[in-house]
């Protein structure tokens, strides 16, 4: 069992020996450790808040862990907190409980028990954190429905009236007919932003169903292309699994993958070849990548073209890669970017093929 990243942790600990196994076990899987032997030295820090978890020894020269407890949970409310001890008694446990301890781990400390109780408070963290956006995107969603239904009324009015003056004979004049056009194309945009920002504020609502991925992407292929009629492009399929079978929504997914294809077809060499293959993910699931023939993607790291707004084209709202995200969590499954080492840029949608048959179990499983 290994960690999946890369954080901070902070040991509040005196005994050398448990300072060194603490830092053998982590460094294993690319945690940081900072290490101060008593409560005093911990109070005296002014940066708590930035270590993801904390490992305390329940007895300190100056003290007990649960006099430490309040100032941690104040300085880093959002932070893990395990107790390490020689021996756990009822009282401490009650107290620390109190405190929003996460786990309590006794000496000598076994790897195994520290690794999985750090792993558990990253994906807290990480479904707390997801909650977190998804009630602000829910508030969000609702102010700019607001703001996209008064002011496609009012892009309207203007595209009505940008057409009754084309239609005068004013127009003739081609510095009015430029004017005019320039006016018309800025409605476009601005209706094509409104309508990005509803679809990426929306709560994301899935009708899944047992879906082969391989007719939905080819699907999302032709209307690409039907789209880019002048790209001469060309999709290669590497299918190393016996199917593509995943309970998703059909027309979200497809919304994935035309994505996906306008973007490659976009940043691909002329002629553009797209390539996408499959093969057996983590666990029960399917790991399908989307790769062009392009210069790479100019931007460190790759992660950030999945930022709100983050676009490098000249026309665009930069919300298109973000709503993929959006989609493929709400299916459960995550989406990764990376410059291939030869010559392009890929995209790794990691998606779980079985998510009907596990809601179903979860549901009529008996309490």
């Amino acid at each position: 069992m290994s960690a999946p990243h890369s954080d901070v942790v902070f040991a509040v600990e005196d005994d050398l020996d448990t300072q060194a196994n603490l830092r053998d076990i982590l460094s294993l899987d690319d945690y940081e450790l900072e290490v101060v032997s008593t409560i005093g030295a911990a109070l005296r820090r002014q940066d708590l808040n930035r270590f993801f978890a904390f490992i305390l020894d329940r007895q300190l020269p100056d003290g007990s862990a649960d006099d430490l407890l309040p100032h941690i949970r104040k300085a880093a409310p959002s932070a893990g907190i395990l107790i390490i001890t020689g021996h756990a008694d009822l009282r401490g446990t009650i107290t620390a409980l109190r405190h929003g301890v996460d786990d309590y781990i006794l000496k000598p400390i076994d790897a195994d028990s520290l690794r999985g109780s750090l792993i558990r408070i990253h994906n807290l963290r990480e479904a707390r954190n997801r909650l977190i956006q998804a009630e602000r995107l829910a508030a969000i969603g609702q102010m700019v429905s607001g703001i996209a239904h008064e002011s496609r009324n009012f892009l309207q009015k203007i595209s009505a009236s940008v057409e009754t003056l084309q239609s005068l004979p004013c127009q003739e004049n081609p510095e009015v007919a430029a004017e005019l056009s320039i006016i018309a194309r800025s409605c476009d945009g601005l209706k094509c932003l409104l309508d990005d920002l509803r679809e990426y504020a929306a709560p994301i609502q899935l009708d899944r169903s047992r879906r082969d991925l391989t007719a939905i992407w080819r699907a999302a292929w032709t209307n690409a292309t039907s789209a880019h009629p002048e790209s001469e492009a060309s999709l290669i399929e590497e299918l190393a699994t016996r199917n593509c079978w995943c309970s998703v929504d059909g027309f979200r997914m497809e919304q994935v993958f035309r994505n996906l294809f306008e973007n490659a077809i976009a940043a691909g060499s002329k002629p553009a070849r797209v390539k996408v293959s499959s093969t057996n993910g983590f666990g029960a699931s399917l790991r399908i990548t989307v790769s062009d023939n392009g210069s790479g993607l100019k931007v460190s790291p790759p992660s950030r073209v999945f930022e709100p707004f983050f676009t490098t084209k000249t026309r665009g709202t930069g919300l298109g890669l973000s709503i993929v995200r959006r989609i493929l969590e709400a299916h459960g499954g995550t989406i990764a970017a990376r410059n291939l080492p030869e010559k392009g840029a890929a995209f790794d949608l990691e998606i779980p093929t079985a998510f009907e048959e596990v809601a179903e179990s979860m549901s009529t499983r008996k309490p």
